[in-house]
């Protein structure tokens, strides 16, 4: 069959045309089903799209910030009698939704779904929903296909990653899915279960070793949790291994840094050529931490001193010369107009590049089923957020958050940032001066990128609470 494959994006996305990762999830779905004439197209790249070429059946992958742009695309080939297929997190989020713009949706990962979906489609037996997650899917009268449990992690199909034709600068790779930590803001637990399933380490290796760029390790944390420790010091040894190590990214905890088994998988990360981790610390406010499931990620004992044992977990993972951006969620009921401040003086302290958001409670999160409960969610079309706020505006978290931009990305904060890091590259004996160039250069252009972006993300919230624009 011909078969067009979609990363939806709305069109002033603020990662538009600055997009610098490749696209796994329709690769994987093309690699699961190869027998197929595939075209894959990013919008994040591109908003061209030929609805009148010959298809047979048209895949759209949507996340939260382009369910509208894909549901236009997805009506598109509908009103033109393609059959559609919507997934990706926002379809997986509210997939009842989704069905109403699509003949069939895919919920959670697509691997093991895709192939029978498109057996089912030439056998004109397709069903309404396709569902591989960990909790019963509520069919409401729909026909669906669920799988009887999460798949395993050792049959992944091996990628083609010449089906992009743009140049990105990070390929993604992941290790492992799950996350037993399930943060009220957040889908993962739902969608890929609470329990860590493993891929097998020589097939990571193998597939890292096949790529030329930089990439992104899209683990949920790639400093892992105690029980999967072990897995990632015998990933780490082997891709240090390699003939050749090229830099890596990922997103991490701060609770590995907290006991010396944990260490020791960040040294290892950081010699097999980590060079940056985003790192999810949500809040330097205890009770909110507590309240959003976040506190265990931060290593802190009820023992500790928050603020303290933060910094000493944020300066080992700085130490072994890892880049970190802190990404913040606020606007819980504890927090107030002060904590953008406050928070952000912290970021300056420690040399980490700050990334504010409003709390959003997302759908198929634990938040947003809590807050629709107790009537506290408002309309999203014309707030910065879906969470409102005894005491913080709209007006306020706009103009904060274009302070931050300000302050937190100004030259001099950069060059400081980046003089710290370059210190820390030339005291590690293993760094040739190559290394300390390249690394220094990384740190400086990573914070500019960073400064662009989330401009351009108060803009967008700007526009849409004073224009009310989408």
């Amino acid at each position: 069959m011909r078969i067009k494959l979609i990363l939806a994006a709305d069109s002033n996305d603020p990662l538009r045309k600055n997009n610098p990762f490749k696209p796994l999830s329709l690769l994987l779905l093309a690699a699961s089903a190869p027998d197929h004439d595939y075209e894959l197209i990013d919008m994040l790249d591109t908003q061209g799209i030929d609805y009148d070429s010959r298809v047979d059946i048209v895949g759209i992958s949507i996340r939260k910030s382009a369910e509208k742009a894909g549901f236009d695309v997805a009506d598109q080939f509908k009103k033109r009698g393609v059959k559609v297929v919507l997934g990706g997190p926002q379809a997986s989020a509210n997939p009842l939704k989704a069905i109403t713009h699509a003949d069939t949706v895919v919920i959670g990962e697509g691997e093991e779904l895709w192939p029978k979906l498109l057996l089912d489609m030439e056998a004109n037996q397709l069903k309404d929903f396709y569902v591989s997650a960990p909790a019963k899917f509520d069919a409401n009268g729909y026909a669906v296909h669920q799988l009887e449990s999460l798949a395993s992690l050792d049959k992944i199909p091996k990628v083609n990653r010449q089906l992009f034709n743009k140049k990105y600068d990070f390929d993604l790779v992941f290790a492992s899915r799950g996350c037993a930590i399930n943060c009220d803001f957040c889908s993962v637990t739902r969608l890929f279960g609470s329990k860590y399933r493993l891929r097998p380490v020589d097939d990571v290796v193998a597939e890292i070793a096949s790529i030329k760029n930089y990439y992104y390790l899209i683990d949920d944390t790639v400093f892992g949790r105690p029980n999967t420790y072990e897995y990632y010091e015998e990933l780490y040894d082997k891709i240090a291994g390699l003939k050749k190590i090229q830099y890596w990214t990922g997103q991490a905890n701060l609770d590995a840094a907290s006991n010396e088994k944990g260490r020791q998988v960040i040294k290892k990360a950081a010699k097999a050529g980590l060079i940056y981790a985003a790192i999810g610390m949500e809040s330097i406010n205890e009770k909110v931490l507590k309240k959003s499931g976040s506190y265990s990620k931060m290593g802190v004992s009820k023992a500790n001193d928050l603020i303290g044992k933060m910094k000493e977990n944020i300066r080992f993972i700085q130490q072994q010369g890892v880049l970190i951006s802190a990404w913040f969620a606020i606007g819980y009921e504890d927090d107030n107009l002060e904590t953008y401040e406050s928070t952000l003086q912290f970021c300056l302290e420690m040399n980490l590049i700050p990334v504010f958001t409003p709390v959003h409670a997302l759908e198929g999160t634990d938040l947003f089923d809590r807050l629709e409960k107790e009537g506290k969610l408002q309309d999203n079309t014309s707030n910065v957020t879906n969470v409102a706020h005894a005491s913080i505006t709209n007006e306020q978290v706009i103009r904060a958050l274009e302070h931050l931009n300000r302050k937190g990305f100004r030259l001099l904060t950069s060059l400081k940032r980046t003089w710290f890091y370059f210190k820390i590259f030339v005291r590690q004996k293993e760094n040739k001066i190559g290394d300390i160039i390249h690394k220094t250069i990384f740190t400086f252009v990573t914070q500019w990128r960073f400064g662009k972006i989330t401009t351009l993300e108060a803009e967008k919230l700007k526009n849409k609470v004073w224009n009310n624009e989408p």
